[in-house]
């Protein structure tokens, strides 16, 4: 890399986290506003709001970078072109590929450290925040709050009330069906702890259940071998919108086993192992946006058109993603293909500069 290449460069990078910065101030004053309408409930003041707003900030940071790329490589680049400093570089002979090609390795920096990000930071601290924002409003312990807990167990149908850390498990209930999809079996536990490879159940009433009668017994102790483990409870009990991709992986594997569809968490899998791709792919779509026309576009103006890149962007990756669902299409195709039309739209662009 020479001294344009690194000039390039720091252009880029510069002004993506500058947008970045910006995003994430604008963000956060809003979640800020939102937050302090709930405050004044047990120890959830102010610094509580802050604490779990700064918890918060590296998924927003993984959420956020495309758009902080799409718009810092307009302003960046668009700033080159307002000095006439892309002309001179093309009169030295610098290609347009060098020179995109250059704005593009800032780019893929940011995208590798986002992906790192988004797989070994985010999910912790997203999840932390939501434990400790509950913690601190009700003033009780508990993992993954909020969530009405249901599993599928092989032919079982489960629902857990609660999940405390340990993980110990209240107000469990264990529905078994026949082939008929008829219950004929409930098993209802006040709580559960895992060890020695088994759920240990307490203060356990079963009913077996048939078309003449209810045989009801209760117990003070009673097991439960599931598929369901402590380790892979925590992805099973998370959103799955906040897993990592190997979470994902686990949560797939977890719902093949049991016969359910995996096609959406499959979408959302290839989207995440595509994303440092699909990041470069806004920086690509505003190159050339820099060559065309380039002292016409003003500040504002590049503000506007990077805003409406990525509303279309969002809206067209939603929809497609729907549609490969509803179809029944390969889910690597729904995730590939809005970043390969964005590519295809910025290479027939380029193409076209002069």
């Amino acid at each position: 890399m020479n001294l344009l290449d690194r000039y390039i460069f720091r252009v880029v990078l510069g002004s993506t986290l500058v947008v970045l910065v910006v995003l994430l101030v604008l963000d956060t004053f809003f979640s800020l506003l939102d937050e302090l309408g709930r405050t004044g409930t047990g120890d959830y003041g102010l610094s509580a709001v802050l604490y779990y707003l700064l918890l918060g900030v590296p998924g927003q940071i993984y959420e956020t970078l495309p758009v902080a790329l799409l718009v810092g490589g307009l302003l960046g680049m668009g700033g080159l072109a307002n000095h006439s400093e892309l002309v001179v570089m093309r009169s030295a002979g610098r290609s347009v590929v060098r020179i995109v090609g250059s704005a593009l390795q800032a780019g893929l920096v940011l995208s590798v450290l986002a992906l790192l990000l988004g797989e070994f930071v985010a999910p912790y601290t997203d999840r932390l925040a939501k434990d400790f924002r509950f913690t601190a409003r009700t003033g009780n312990t508990m993992l993954y709050p909020g969530y009405s807990f249901w599993a599928r167990d092989g032919e079982a149908i489960v629902g857990i009330g609660t999940i405390l850390p340990g993980p110990v498990l209240v107000d469990v209930a264990i529905y078994r069906l026949d082939d008929s999809a008829r219950l004929r079996h409930l098993t209802q536990a006040q709580r559960a702890h895992y060890a020695e490879g088994y759920w240990h159940l307490e203060q356990v009433t079963e009913r077996q259940i048939s078309p003449q009668r209810i045989d009801i017994v209760t117990k003070d102790h009673g097991e439960w071998r599931s598929v369901v483990t402590p380790q892979t409870l925590e992805v099973l009990a998370a959103d799955p919108a906040d897993l990592a991709m190997r979470e994902t992986l686990t949560y797939i594997t977890y719902l093949k086993e049991n016969g359910l569809d995996t096609r959406p968490y499959e979408l959302a899998f290839w989207t995440k192992v595509v994303a440092p791709l699909a990041n470069l792919a806004m920086l690509f779509i505003a190159m050339p946006f820099a060559f065309s026309q380039q002292r016409s576009i003003s500040t504002g103006q590049r503000l506007v058109i990077g805003i409406l890149i990525g509303l279309l962007f969002y809206l067209f990756n939603r929809l497609l993603g729907n549609v490969v669902l509803l179809y029944g299409l390969p889910p690597l195709l729904g995730a590939c293909l809005p970043m390969l039309v964005l590519y295809s739209i910025g290479w027939w662009a380029l193409s076209r500069v002069r």
